[in-house]
């Protein structure tokens, strides 16, 4: 945004209002603090409301909605769309962390990386309950598959 003109200036001074840039900023921080308040009030109202845990899907969801036919078993369950990448939202970091500790691409290589997901959440399980201050980074991709390994913060001897 560039600077205003000064007679655009004195003109906002005359009426009594201070810089735009001041203007925005409250109707912008005013803004947030209405979508704050409205979030807060959908999640108590989302928290009161019936939910259905029947097979139809895998989460908690409506009752009667959707392939639920609630007080009625479902006639069919929900069905994940074939060949989604099954860690793709929950591990979005660890594709990344995984990458850049081995020297590979998130994109380029992202099929080896996706045959290796299901080895390295199993590994990454493991070791952190092991050693719960555990990183996704310290693990390897080796020749013959994933290695995971523990180092300290200080110096090795």
């Amino acid at each position: 945004m560039s600077r205003q003109p000064k007679w655009i200036a004195e003109a906002n001074a005359l009426a009594g209002w201070g810089p735009l840039r001041r203007y925005w900023r409250e109707c912008n921080r005013h803004d947030r603090e209405v979508a704050v308040w409205l979030r807060a009030k959908r999640k108590a109202h989302d928290k009161g409301r019936a939910k259905c845990r029947c097979e139809a899907y895998p989460w908690p969801h409506r009752p009667n909605g959707g392939l639920c036919r609630f007080p009625e078993p479902p006639q069919e369950r929900w069905q994940p769309k074939p060949g989604s990448r099954l860690y793709k939202k929950r591990y979005a970091g660890l594709r990344r962390q995984l990458a850049r500790a081995n020297g590979l691409h998130p994109i380029r290589d992202r099929a080896a990386i996706d045959a290796l997901m299901p080895q390295a959440l199993e590994l990454a399980k493991q070791l952190h309950a092991k050693y719960p201050k555990y990183k996704y980074r310290n693990m390897e991709i080796t020749e013959t598959g994933i290695r995971g390994y523990w180092t300290t913060a200080g110096p090795t001897m």
